[in-house]
C-alpha cells in the first residue's frame, strides 16, 4: 500500500491540498464488439480513432483523501466499480467511498458487460479478462496518480455552450429542454500551470453511429485533444450530465467524426473561456458521502400486449423509411423499434428477466464535495429534467450531476410526461415513472444533510 501525507511538504503547510492526475491507455488488444447499439450483431472494431484511456485525478488535503477515475466506456457495472474500489483501498488506502468511478457513455467502445441488449446478467460479461486488465489499469492510473503528487489549488464553475452554436439538443423535441451548462473542474499547481481539467456535459456521446466500426471516445476525445495538443501533459477526463433524452440529433449535419470533433472542440474552448475567470481555493474541504436507493420498477407486461407494441413501432419505423420522413424522425422511430424489441424480449422472460437486473440495485448516490463545489454522482441515464432540477433546488449553487457513476442503470429514467407520450426511452426502460424523482429527492437529502 502507499503511504503518503501532506508532511512530504512541511508541516507549515499542512492544510494545504496536495493532488496527482494521470491517465492509462485501456484499449483492447482483440476485435472488440462496440457496444451502444443493438445492430449489427457483427460490430467487432476494425481499427483503433482514438486510444480510450482511464483518466485519474488524486486529491488529499486535511487527511481526507478523494479519487476521481473517469472511463472511456458506455458503463461499468456495480460490481466492478466494487472490485475496483476494494483494489484501490488496498493499493493505495484511499477509502472505497472516497473513489468516484464515472463512464464517459461512448457508443463506441468495447462492451464492458454482456451481450448488449440482451437480459442483464452479470456474470456473462462478453470481455472477464479485458475487464481485468481495465481495473489493473485504474488502479495502476491512480497509484501513479499519488506518486506524483504537487501542492495544489482547485477550482469548479461552469459556462454556456448550446442550441445557439449547434450543440446538444433534446432528442424527443428539437425545442425541447436541454442543459447547455459546461462544467469545469480544474487542478493547477503552485507554478498556476493546470495540470487537471474535468468537464461535465449533458449530452449523449452519439455522433458515431452504429455503422462506425472504429474504436473511439466519440466528441469526449476531441475535448481531450482539445487541450492536450497545447500541453500533453494535461489530464483531462469527462463526465456525462443528464443525457437520457440529450442527443445531437437535431443539430449535427452527420454522424461522422468531423462532426464529433466541431463538438467536442466547441465545449472545450467553453472550457477553457471557463477555466480564465475560475477562483482557486488551495485549502478546500474534502469529503463524500452515499446513500443507497432501489427505485420503483415498472410491471412486466404481457407479451401478447408487447408483441403488438413491437408491431405496432416495426410499422411506424418502416413506414417512415419508405416515406422519406426526415432523418431525425427516422432515427426517433429506430429508437422506439429498439425500445419495443427489449420490452418485448423482457415480457417474454417474464418475472425471471428482472433477477439480473436486481444485480444493479440498490444504486448509489453519491456527493463528492470539494470546496464550495459538489459533484453528485449516479449509475443511472437520467432525463434532463432530473439534472435541472437537481441543480435549481439544491443547496450549493456549485452542483452538477455525473451519470453512469458508480454503477449502472441498464435502463433510462424518464418524466411522467415522456411516460405518458411513449417512445424509446420509457420503453425500453425496467424504471417506472417516479424513479427518477425518487434518485433526486436521495441526493437532495444528502446535499442538505451536508449543509445543515
Amino acid at each position: 500500500m502507499i503511504g503518503f501525507t501532506a508532511g512530504r511538504y512541511g508541516q507549515e503547510k499542512a492544510n494545504m491540498l496536495i493532488a496527482g492526475v494521470s491517465e492509462k491507455i485501456i484499449t483492447p488488444d482483440f476485435p472488440a464488439f462496440l457496444t451502444g447499439y443493438p445492430l449489427p450483431l457483427d460490430r467487432y472494431h476494425t481499427d483503433v480513432h482514438d486510444d480510450i484511456k482511464a483518466h485519474c485525478f488524486y486529491l488529499q488535503n486535511r487527511g481526507v483523501r478523494l479519487a476521481i477515475v473517469t472511463l472511456d466506456l458506455c458503463y461499468y457495472s456495480k460490481s466492478r466499480v466494487q472490485i475496483v474500489r476494494r483494489q484501490i483501498e488496498q493499493a493505495c488506502g484511499i477509502p472505497a467511498g472516497h473513489i468516484m468511478i464515472s463512464t464517459t457513455h461512448t457508443h463506441s467502445g468495447p462492451a464492458p458487460a454482456g451481450i448488449p441488449f440482451g437480459l442483464w446478467d452479470e456474470d456473462r460479461e462478453m470481455y472477464p479478462h479485458y475487464l481485468d486488465e481495465v481495473n489493473r489499469q485504474i488502479v495502476a492510473g491512480v497509484q501513479a496518480a499519488m506518486m506524483n503528487v504537487f501542492p495544489a489549488e482547485i477550482a469548479i464553475g461552469h459556462g454556456i455552450c448550446g442550441k445557439e452554436q449547434n450543440v446538444g439538443g433534446n432528442r424527443r423535441d428539437k425545442e425541447g429542454l436541454t442543459d447547455p451548462q459546461v462544467w469545469v473542474t480544474a487542478i493547477r499547481d503552485d507554478a498556476k500551470a493546470v495540470r487537471g481539467i474535468l468537464v461535465d456535459y449533458a449530452l449523449h456521446p452519439t455522433f458515431l453511429h452504429a455503422e462506425n466500426r472504429s474504436l473511439s471516445a466519440d466528441y469526449p476525445a476531441y475535448i481531450y485533444e482539445y487541450f492536450q495538443k497545447n500541453d500533453p501533459a494535461v489530464i483531462v477526463g469527462f463526465q456525462m450530465g443528464a443525457s437520457g433524452n440529450q442527443s445531437s440529433r437535431h443539430f449535427r449535419s452527420g454522424q461522422t467524426f468531423a462532426e464529433a470533433r466541431r463538438v467536442g472542440y466547441a465545449l472545450a474552448s467553453e472550457a477553457q473561456r471557463v477555466l480564465a475567470r475560475l477562483e482557486y481555493d488551495s485549502d478546500p474541504q474534502l469529503f463524500s458521502m452515499r446513500a443507497d436507493i432501489s427505485p420503483a420498477l415498472k410491471p412486466i407486461p404481457t407479451p401478447e400486449q408487447a408483441a403488438q407494441d413491437q408491431q405496432n413501432a416495426e410499422k411506424a419505423y418502416q413506414d417512415s423509411v419508405s416515406g422519406h420522413k426526415p432523418y431525425p424522425l427516422q432515427r426517433t422511430l429506430e429508437c422506439a423499434l429498439i425500445g419495443a424489441n427489449r420490452r418485448l424480449l423482457i415480457a417474454q422472460a417474464g418475472e425471471k428477466a428482472l433477477d439480473g437486473y436486481r444485480a444493479l440495485l440498490p444504486f448509489e448516490i453519491m456527493v463528492l464535495g470539494i470546496g464550495a463545489g459538489r459533484i453528485v454522482g449516479v449509475p443511472c441515464e437520467m432525463f434532463v429534467e432530473f439534472g435541472l432540477r437537481l441543480k435549481q433546488e439544491s443547496p450549493c449553487v456549485l452542483t452538477c450531476l455525473a451519470t453512469t457513476t458508480n454503477g449502472a442503470s441498464n435502463g433510462y429514467l424518464y418524466t411522467q410526461e415522456a411516460f405518458a407520450e411513449g417512445g424509446y426511452e420509457p420503453m425500453v426502460s425496467i424504471f417506472a415513472p417516479e424513479a427518477g424523482d425518487q434518485v433526486i429527492d436521495a441526493a437532495l437529502g444528502l446535499l442538505r444533510k451536508e449543509c445543515l
